[in-house]
């Protein structure tokens, strides 16, 4: 099944928040869209406030709203305190282990392994994205390889050990003790061909992933992990793979780390379903988390055959909204829906192409300018008039004439933008409320003495703000 994304959420209106932003962005977005206030409150969009005219607010990190408190966020941040707790719950869990690299000697680290059993999983005990989780650690040799590794990457730091679970990796994402969003996620790999090689495959693969809003962060890289698979599987990266033959790249599922998204949200299990649920309420005062579950759905039950290794306090939204098969979530409604019950959409087919300038926002709080910055609160009209315009004649548009265009677009709430065609005359996009897009367009034609009688319904993206900076594109 080809993937299908939120019809409010695509690629060409949240491009500002690709990658490490888009969490952020795509809730402001929405906030935005229904009349509240969004107030940004450091450069990297980590922090912002949402309010109504009420006064009602909440403050986020990321996806996590105030309501999750910091004590709460500490637990799921430490990977063995939440499985305590989780098992303290009920929930099933892998059994687990601390281990102090500053302390611990390899005899420990291989003592805790044949208590636990192979195979066995080890990762930081602080981490996120898949960062050095290295699983299906099956003898001694390999244990006490892939702990070097993990020294090398991050130091001495505390490291977590725990039994190997056997199942596909789920993500499911619970808001308010509700599910609201499940993928599966699939480790990073290629099919062949039969004529390319798997560098050649790895490119083509990573091509596709730099369109998706979300994927575009997590390219597949060449490291020791993906030359340890491809030669356990009898390649290298110049190696020509069948037709059809799929090669494996990683051991974790995570999309950071180069892997698949499936959606599953309305095919997950209930049993799995209240597990999620039960796990986030096992951590008191944490309102959303993203719950990851080992899940055996080959083993004809879900009782008995699925563990909960994590729980993200943080999580991102892009995963179950930009998936690589199956229909993607539209997350941030959900979360707005439940933060800010009295706001809805209003005009959902005016409002899905609107989006505001993300990165000229930022830039004065990236200088140290100001400490808060909110976009311009969107027009009540919703830009219900969308009109392209060109002009009969070729025009030169003066610095004058950008500033006057500039003015009377501010004066009668006006968004688009000017730009010269190759053959010399101007094309002009025009969104507004009927009765000041009528004006603008009056007082245009008389600024750059020309009739613009072409004109056509705009069906783009639509910037908040007008930019009169004349940019050249080609004739249409």
């Amino acid at each position: 099944m080809e993937a299908e994304w939120p019809e409010h959420f695509q690629p060409e209106v949240v491009k500002d928040g690709f990658g490490g932003k888009l969490t952020s962005y795509t809730i402001a977005l929405e906030a935005w869209r229904r009349g509240l206030q969004v107030t940004f409150l450091d450069p990297e969009l980590r922090k912002y406030r949402i309010q109504d005219d009420s006064g009602n607010a909440v403050t986020f990190i990321r996806s996590r709203p105030h309501m999750t408190t910091w004590d709460a966020v500490r637990v799921a941040n430490n990977k063995f305190k939440t499985n305590a707790k989780l098992r303290a719950a009920g929930i099933p869990v892998p059994e687990s282990a601390i281990i102090e690299p500053s302390q611990d000697t390899l005899s420990v680290l291989k003592e805790r392994a044949r208590g636990i059993g192979y195979p066995v999983v080890i990762k930081p005990l602080k981490g996120s994205m898949g960062h050095g989780v290295f699983s299906g650690i099956s003898d001694e040799q390999m244990l006490e390889d892939r702990y070097r590794d993990l020294i090398e990457m991050d130091g001495p730091a505390p490291i977590v050990m725990e039994s190997h679970i056997v199942g596909e990796d789920y993500r499911v994402l619970v808001y308010s003790s509700r599910v609201v969003a499940a993928c599966k996620r699939v480790p990073a790999n290629i099919l062949g061909d039969g004529e390319s090689t798997v560098e050649t495959l790895v490119e083509r693969k990573n091509a596709l992933r730099r369109k998706n809003p979300f994927l575009s962060k997590g390219l597949i890289k060449h490291d020791r992990e993906v030359e340890d698979y491809l030669r356990r599987q009898g390649h290298t990266l110049s190696s020509v793979p069948a037709r059809g033959e799929y090669l494996q790249l990683r051991s974790a599922a995570n999309a950071s780390a180069g892997g698949d998204v499936i959606d599953v949200t309305w095919n997950l299990p209930r049993e799995l379903r209240q597990a999620a649920v039960k796990a986030t309420q096992a951590i008191p005062d944490l309102y959303c988390a993203g719950v990851d579950i080992l899940f055996n759905d080959h083993a004809g039950q879900v009782e008995g055959n699925y563990a909960i290794i994590e729980l993200n306090a943080h999580p991102q939204i892009g995963v179950n909204m930009y998936p690589t098969q199956g229909q993607g979530v539209d997350v941030p409604r959900h979360i707005l829906d439940e933060c800010f019950p009295d706001s809805r959409r209003s005009c959902p087919k005016n409002v899905a192409s609107l989006y505001f300038p993300l990165n000229n926002l930022l830039g004065p709080l990236h200088q140290g300018a100001i400490e808060a910055i909110s976009p311009r609160p969107l027009a009540r009209h919703r830009y219900s008039m969308r009109l392209s315009l060109v002009s009969d004649e070729a025009l030169k548009v003066t610095a004058d004439n950008q500033q006057a265009l500039a003015r009377l677009a501010r004066q009668h709430r006006i968004s688009g933008g000017i730009e010269h065609l190759d053959d010399g005359k101007v094309r002009l996009m025009v969104a507004g409320g009927r009765r000041g897009t009528s004006r603008f367009l009056h007082s245009v034609r008389a600024t750059l003495k020309d009739d613009f009688t072409h004109q056509e319904k705009w069906n783009g993206r639509i910037k908040e703000g007008f930019d009169a900076r004349t940019s050249r594109v080609g004739s249409r």
